[in-house]
């Protein structure tokens, strides 16, 4: 026996029976992204339909097992089961109708369908910050850091310059260093040779 039911943004709850269990998915999908969380909960064999509610810190199911009443809360977040002692007031919270459904959700069209690749990502300029990729590349004021670039002799001068003149900084505090410095002058921490 399994139930369904639709939350906001594009989720779906689906609460199925198994034995004794009682499986629990989140699913989530829109333009670009995928996500899909699972739990398990022993809760006995039902006595009841899955019970949700809307509230204000998001959703609540209430299941009624052999085993007595389990709550979950469902949030941006994911799954939490709560305590028997957790105190949730829903007197104002609104029920949402389930819809009883096949046992796997992959029958109900839940399968997740494969992403479209990602479109190669534009160079990026922010004030005084800007990074590219393909070589991989960031700077941010007099700081540059470039990864992927192949040595070639027209350049092979430049990056020795480059290396020469390459900064320290401290790995505690982030303040730069002098190469031949072995504490940091703003934090006190202790530099590695």
């Amino acid at each position: 026996m399994a139930y369904q039911f639709g939350l906001n943004l594009g989720q779906q709850l689906f609460v199925q029976q198994q034995g004794e269990q009682t499986a629990i998915a989140l699913y989530a999908g829109s333009a670009g992204q995928q996500q899909q969380q699972q739990t398990t909960v022993m809760t006995g064999t039902w006595q009841e339909p899955p019970v949700l509610w809307q509230t204000a810190a998001g959703f609540v199911l209430k299941l009624v097992g052999a085993q007595g009443a389990t709550r979950v809360q469902i949030q941006a977040g994911g799954l939490q089961i709560l305590s028997a002692a957790s105190q949730l007031n829903l007197a104002d919270a609104n029920p949402i109708a389930g819809q009883k459904v096949a046992d796997s959700p992959a029958q109900e069209g839940f399968e997740m369908k494969p992403m479209k690749p990602m479109q190669p990502m534009e160079p990026l300029k922010m004030g005084n910050m800007s990074m590219q990729m393909n070589p991989m590349s960031m700077q941010m004021g007099d700081m540059k850091l470039e990864m992927g670039n192949p040595s070639t002799p027209e350049n092979s001068g430049e990056q020795a310059e480059t290396a020469s003149e390459t900064r320290r900084f401290c790995t505690q505090c982030g303040h730069g260093v002098s190469p031949g410095d072995r504490f940091c002058a703003h934090c006190g921490h202790q530099l590695l040779a």
